[in-house]
């Protein structure tokens, strides 16, 4: 609790969780926009996928930068420094920032987009099941990438460092995991596509625009070829927690393992 208020006046005072909403609310408002000159049973849907694709571009970016800084400030201002001679352990201090980051992240986004649900009521044929469903995308991208952000606010001893590392992660996840894929895909055939499956599905984003679209029924699970069948050997809700549970775990360990070293040396 200690760590979640100390975070949270932090972040109140600076301007960076208020710039970054106020971007979620501009693009909320643009794409409720145009989705209203679509026709009420079907805008609801179409509303909740384009707003999600501009958040798999977004959200990203913007929960790397807010952890990873979070992170580095406990450097520069000594914070960690002092935590850590208190005899607490650098990974009950992480275990701590982790929840304190995600709860207020979460806690401002999702608290925008329950508003965003009023005039959707009011102008869309609103399914609760389908909002829900969007719902979750956005608590996943948020969960893993303020965990990777923590991962190089934990690792970099410097902001400059923060920048190239969250810059890189951004391209790496949005677009180089896309363009590799389309290289392999015309060597991809019914003996492998398994195989093919784990890495795609690996990556969140496929897993979250697969499982958003499933839910929002707009990619029908019942019809698929013997090849796609083959390619989805898992609902696609299984393949978004195991996504979850491995890049957070996983940013998680690195960051202990990679951070408390740093602090060593230091």
């Amino acid at each position: 609790m200690i760590y979640l208020w100390k975070d949270w006046k932090e972040q109140s005072r600076g301007k960076g969780i208020w710039l970054s909403l106020g971007i979620l609310i501009l693009i909320s408002l643009f794409v409720f926009l145009q989705a209203r000159a679509l026709p009420a049973e079907q805008g609801f849907q179409v509303f909740l996928l384009s707003l999600h694709q501009m958040n798999i571009f977004i959200l990203p970016i913007l929960s790397l930068f807010m952890s990873s800084f979070s992170m580095i400030q406990e450097k520069e201002q000594k914070t960690l420094l002092i935590l850590l001679t208190k005899k607490e352990s650098f990974r009950s201090f992480l275990v701590k920032k982790s929840v304190s980051i995600q709860l207020i992240t979460l806690g401002v986004f999702i608290g925008w987009y329950f508003l965003l649900a009023i005039p959707s009521k009011l102008f869309f044929e609103f399914e609760a099941s389908y909002f829900m469903a969007y719902l979750v995308s956005v608590i996943t991208l948020i969960l893993i990438f303020n965990q990777i952000g923590i991962l190089w606010g934990s690792i970099c001893s410097s902001r400059m460092q923060v920048v190239g590392a969250n810059l890189f992660t951004w391209f790496f996840f949005i677009f180089l995991i896309d363009l590799i894929s389309l290289f392999y895909l015309p060597h991809i055939h019914y003996g492998n596509v398994k195989l093919f499956s784990f890495f795609y599905f690996i990556d969140m984003v496929h897993t979250l625009n697969f499982f958003l679209e499933t839910q929002l029924d707009l990619f029908p699970l019942e019809h698929m070829s013997r090849m796609m069948e083959k390619m989805v050997w898992l609902p696609p809700s299984v393949f978004l927690i195991i996504d979850l549970i491995f890049w957070m775990g996983l940013s998680f360990l690195l960051a202990m393992w990679f951070g408390r070293k740093g602090n060593e040396n230091d």
